[in-house]
Parts: C-alpha cells; structure tokens; sequence
C-alpha cells in the first residue's frame, strides 16, 4: 500500500545501554548503530552477542529527523516494520505508544508529539527482549546457538520510516480474489471516516484500465468484476495493479497504489487422494527449506537485491514453492515472490522455549501471546497471492496439549478462510486441519493419512552435508542428517531423493521441502553456503537436477495404485497368513493349487514395533510369516503390465510370489514405503480381470518387523 508522501529513517542512529524504559532529557549514548540491522550483527556495527549478558536488558535507540514540508500540517505516522520484542516510543519527550511482537509490523500516530518551534524532531525507542525465556514467539532464536538454533536478534531489524497523511486516510486495504465468479473483493478501510467519505477503486492490466468502482462504501466489501482474469501461478505470476483514492464529501484526501493476483489455493482430488489444488487444478508444491538468515545481518539481508537474490536462485533450481521456516520476512521478500513466482508457505514463529521446555505452551499468557502475534502475522500478508498456506505449529516446538493445538487452528481458519492450513509441520499431529505433514531425514516419506481427507506433504527431507572451506560460519559443527564429499555425490544424492519423491506420488504426496536453501551458521547442508558466495553444484548439474524436478510436475497423473497398501486406510487389504517361528518344510504353500483354509485371516500390516504412524493392523511376532491373497488387477490393462512395480514396506528378507513364480526377492530391510521390480516371467503369467495368487514370505531375525505390500502401474 503505497504512498508518494513518505520518508526512510533508516541509517545511523545513537544507541546505548540504560535501566528504564522512560526519557532521559540528559541520556548519553556510547555507540552507534546501522539501522535495520540487529545489533548482534555484523552489519549493524555493534554485533553484541552476549546474549546471556543482555537477556532482558533494556537498550536505547535516537535519531533526530527534519520533518519534510510535504508533511507539515498533516497527521504523521511513524511505521516500524518489525521490533524485537518490545518497545516503547518517544518524539521529542512524549510517549507515542508501545508495541510486543517481533514479526508483525506496526505504526504509531506521532502528530501530537510533533514540535513546530524546532526544527528537528528526536525519536527514542526502547526495546526489551527476553529471547526464548520471554514467553513469546522467537523462531529459531536461541541463547547459546548451536547446531539447528541459530544468533539472536534484539531490536529494530526492519525499516523504519516515515508517512503523511490526511486526518481521513485509508488505514488498510484488505482484497480477496474470487476466480470462480472472475471477481475481486476489495474492503477499502478508513479511519475518521463518515457519510462523505467514498472511495473510488481503479484495476489496471499494465497501463490498461480495466475495471473500475466509483463511490465505494469504506469499511465494507464490494466486488468487481474482472473480465477474462488472468490467473497468477508460479509459471505466471500475473499481478493487476490497483489505485484506491478516497474522497471526503467529493474532495480527494488520500490516494494508495497496490496490486493483487487473480489466485485460488484449495482442496481437491487426485487418483483417490486428497491434494492440493491451484486455481482449481492439481498442482505438486516443491520448494527449499528458507531460514531467511545472513551471516552479516542475522535476521536481515543486506540489501533488497539479497532478499531477492535467494528467491531468484529457488527459481534456478525449478522450485516453486518456499516454505518460510518459523520467520516472517520483510514485506519486500513476499512482494519479490509475488512478482517472480514462488508459493509461501508460512510458518509462525513458535512461542518460547526457556527452561521448561514446551510446557511453557501449555501457560494461559503464553498461548495468547502466540495467537495474537499470529493473526496479526496473517493480518499483515493476507494480500500477498504467494502465500497459500499457514503452518500453526514446527514440530513440536512450543507447541500445547491436542485440544489447544487444534484451537490455534481454528483462530488461524477464522481470520484466514482462503488458505490451506497446517496444525503441525512434522509431529504432533492431532489429525486436524487440511496438511498431514511428514518431516524424515535424510530420504523423503510420508506417513499414513488416517483421516484421507488432508493433503499429504513431506514438510522436511534431505539435509545433505557438503562442506565448502573458506565458506564456513565459525568452526562449523558435527551436525549431519548425510555427508557427501563432492558436488558429484551431492547432485547424485539430490536427484535419488526427487525419484523418491516421485515415487510417493503413488500413495498421495502432494508437496515436498528439501532441507535446505542455504547453510546456517553451524548447519550446513544447504544448497548454497551461507555467504550465498557459492552454489554447491556447477551449471551442467543444476540442469540434470532442474530435467529431474520438472518430472515431478507431471508424475502424480502418471502413476497409478493397481493394489493399495493398508496406510491409504480406505482400504480393507485382508490377506490369509500364517505365522511360523521355522520355515515351511515345503514350497507349495506359494502355488494357486495349495489349500489355505486353515490359516488366518488378518489386514495389513502385519507386525510390530515399527513406528508409532504406520498401522499396524496384524500383530506379527514371530520369525516368519507367510501371506497369500487372491488379486484381480482389476484397474490394469494387458500393455500396462510391463510397469507394474511392487510397493511395499518390508523387515527383514522378503519373497513375493505371482502365480507361484518368483516376481521379486529383498534382502535386508526398508525404513519407508518404497518400490520394487517385478520380474517379466511373473508379470508375463498375471492375468487382468482374473483371479492371480500373490504369495509372500518373510523373515525377521532383529529389531522391529512389519510387511505391507501393493502394487502400482508407472505409466
């Protein structure tokens, strides 16, 4: 929401050390500080990281500034884009308000507090910050960081800057796009407004004006048509520009500039499982794990070709989805996805951790801090088309009880009806809201979708480890999921992991986020180092691995269930079996002639101890297991036949017979669904539509023991 009439203070301000969040006409300041940037960074010229030392303690920040003649005898607001925690304001003196929340951004009405007999006027800004110990959100801020927690932030670390405005001004636009009826709804907000007040609305295509509304109602809805919408995606990411002047009894008193994208992100179907939908199409989201972090400015980038430059390189490796890791970034880095093309989805930075651990979720004050940053999160992206998902909860971090998990969901879906959202980003789960989402490392997987009316998404996977020297944070870590050793393996291991992802297409993953974009401080695994200075892989495997990424897009059409596994739920996959502590003594238990009637009957899967998701319908506890079932191949044409792959979870050796022949014997043991060749003389002897026996022997020696099995066509 733009305006012509404003002003950047962003720059060298005082800054200091003091005792109480109150004005000190005689205060003196010891340093200097680079706004917007943390004083624990580099680039802020302090880079105070002794945050044991400084938790809780209260700094100062002043600058003086001459009010520009365009803002004289207009009402003045100052704007913070985001203050870490709280902070208390001063101009000239006088108290202009406080603000608690480190994400959202906020502005103060400062008119009052203006002095016309000087010529410059001060700010003061007091901030406090308890870190993790204060009961409010903090992401991956931790005192003392190592490993997956990174260097806490204190203070301003967004934009700070000044806006005139007329008494009756527009205070917000709120816009929602309708490409259903090809219409939008734009809710002009005002302040002061009354009976006079009106508001005219202008939508251009480029310099083409294409609809308009004149003599808009403010503070309520109206739609406007939009003739033949062009629709915003990654692959076009079209956005319709928007002018809004407001009126006061015919008289024009303000004028904002914004945009928006014709866009719908919902719910649907896709081979019988529940998917993520993309102006009403099936659309598969892949996208990088983004910290958002800067060796030199911490929680911000140094510039806005930085913010632009990591969404840039996403687009090189043919993602199109980002998934905002518990960090809300600049309003500039979601206009930068809006423009160029890439789906948000938005983690809300989880509540604090101190040293109760997550049982400081289950406190009443902190659980209202966490909901209302939260909405007031939502409240300040709602406009931007990239972003299509909430994610309430990472983990379980911070995270409370079932019951209160799933009412955080329930204030996320009220103040945000129009996107998808996520109770919990791996773990925790609870059954609730639109995503089941899966975090497994270092391979991708999905677990069981009990409900199969959520979308299944792999939320974290990956974190290969490849060490570049002279661009590593300071003495790096041992933290490893996997180690390669050279952009080789690590291009080989990458493009391993996206056929994986394809292949769990099969079952209903609609999306995926690889760990990660870039290293951070001691983590390294990212596609990139931290210093952004080096991309791990050379331009001939960028290629190799974009050619295996854009398969991706189209895989989930082209792979079919013949025979689901039980995980899909839906399913009632009865088998005959018998459980046997020694091997059979003869064979014949495999060949379609052998009599099964004495053995049970039970539903995959069978065994136990396996982890706690997966179903286990069968308790199997003994050495080996035989299973037998009767299969029709019912949705499997003859020429499909040379595709059909086996998809099966198995520990340890298993044996699958077709027909009494041999299809596919595995040794060893799977921590995940995963596929199989079946040989061609087992698949010559199946017959479509008919009766064929698919018989199985496994053996377990060691540990956990489970076996399921299905079958799938690759087309």
């Amino acid at each position: 929401m733009t305006r012509n009439n404003w002003m950047n203070l962003n720059g060298i301000w005082d800054f200091t050390k003091v005792d109480f969040m109150a004005h000190n006409a005689t205060q003196s300041f010891d340093k200097k500080i680079l706004v917007p940037f943390p004083m624990e960074s580099a680039i802020s010229g302090i880079m105070d990281t002794n945050h044991e030392e400084n938790k809780g303690k209260i700094f100062l920040y002043r600058r003086t500034f001459i009010l520009p003649d365009a803002m004289t005898g207009k009402k003045v607001l100052l704007h913070f884009g985001a203050v870490d925690w709280k902070c208390i304001v001063y101009i000239n003196g006088m108290p202009v308000g406080e603000h608690k929340g480190g994400f959202d951004p906020f502005y103060l009405n400062i008119s009052k507090a203006l002095d016309s007999t000087k010529k410059e006027q001060e700010i003061q800004v007091f901030v406090q910050d308890y870190q993790e110990f204060g009961g409010y959100p903090h992401g991956k801020q931790k005192i003392g960081e190592k490993v997956i927690w990174y260097t806490p932030v204190t203070g301003i670390w967004q934009t700070v800057w000044l806006e005139a405005v007329s008494p009756i001004h527009i205070d917000k636009l709120v816009i929602n796009p309708d490409i259903d009826q090809k219409k939008v709804n734009i809710n002009v907000v005002a302040e002061l407004a009354n009976a006079g007040s009106k508001a005219n609305i202008k939508i251009f295509d480029g310099k083409k004006l294409i609809a308009s509304k004149t003599d808009v109602i403010l503070n309520k809805g109206v739609d406007i048509e939009i003739p033949n919408p062009k629709l915003w995606s990654p692959e076009s990411p079209f956005l319709y520009d928007l002018k809004v002047e407001l009126s006061d009894n015919r008289q024009a008193v303000d004028t904002v500039g914004s945009y928006f994208g014709m866009r719908k992100i919902s719910m649907g179907m896709q081979n019988g499982y529940p998917c993520m939908m993309l102006n009403n199409k099936y659309y598969f989201h892949y996208g990088f794990l983004d910290q958002g972090y800067w060796p030199d400015g911490i929680y911000t980038a140094p510039t806005d070709e930085a913010l632009q430059f990591d969404i840039i390189k996403s687009k090189q490796f043919d993602m199109n989805m980002a998934r905002k890791h518990i960090k809300v970034e600049p309003a500039r880095w979601y206009y930068h996805c809006d423009k160029m093309g890439i789906l948000v989805w938005q983690d809300i930075p989880n509540p604090g951790f101190g040293k109760n651990g997550n049982i400081l979720g289950e406190h009443t004050s902190i659980r209202d801090n966490f909901h209302d940053e939260m909405v007031r999160i939502m409240e300040s992206l709602h406009n931007h088309p990239s972003v299509v998902l909430w994610t309430v909860y990472n983990e379980s971090w911070g995270q409370p009880n079932e019951e209160t998990s799933q009412q955080g969901v329930d204030i996320a879906r009220k103040q945000d009806p129009s996107r998808l959202i996520s109770i919990a980003s791996g773990w925790n789960d609870s059954e609730y809201g639109d995503i089941k989402d899966t975090h497994w490392y270092p391979e991708p997987n999905m677990l069981p979708n009990k409900m199969n009316k959520r979308a299944s998404v792999c939320g974290e996977y990956g974190g290969i480890t490849l060490l570049v020297d002279n661009h590593r944070w300071i003495g790096g870590s041992n933290m490893k999921y996997t180690q390669v050793y050279s952009s080789e393996e690590l291009t080989e291991r990458f493009i391993k992991y996206i056929d994986m992802v394809k292949e769990l297409q099969a079952t209903g993953l609609c999306a995926a986020v690889y760990t990660q974009l870039t290293d951070v401080e001691d983590e390294e695994n990212g596609m990139m180092t931290y210093d952004r200075k080096v991309i791990k892989v050379n331009d001939k495997q960028l290629a190799k691995i974009r050619n295996t990424i854009e398969q991706t897009r189209e895989t989930a059409s082209q792979i079919k269930p013949v025979m689901k596994i039980s995980q899909t739920i839906d399913v009632n996959n009865e088998w005959k079996y018998l459980m046997k502590n020694s091997p059979l003594e003869s064979d014949s238990w495999k060949e379609p002639a052998f009599s099964d009637s004495s053995w049970k009957t039970g539903e995959a899967g069978f065994g136990q101890g396996i982890h706690k998701e997966y179903l286990i319908n069968t308790e199997w506890n003994t050495s080996y297991i035989y299973l037998r079932k009767e299969v029709e191949f019912e949705n499997i044409t003859a020429g499909e036949l040379k595709n059909l792959k086996l998809h099966l979870f198995y520990d340890e050796d298993c044996d699958i017979y077709i027909n009494g022949i041999l299809a596919s014997s595995l040794t060893g043991y799977s921590t995940r669904y995963t596929y199989a060749d079946l040989n061609n003389e087992a698949l010559k002897s199946i017959q479509p539509g008919k009766k064929n026996l698919v018989a199985v022997r496994c053996k377990q020696t060691a540990g956990s023991q489970f076996i399921d099995i299905g079958f799938s066509v690759k087309k």
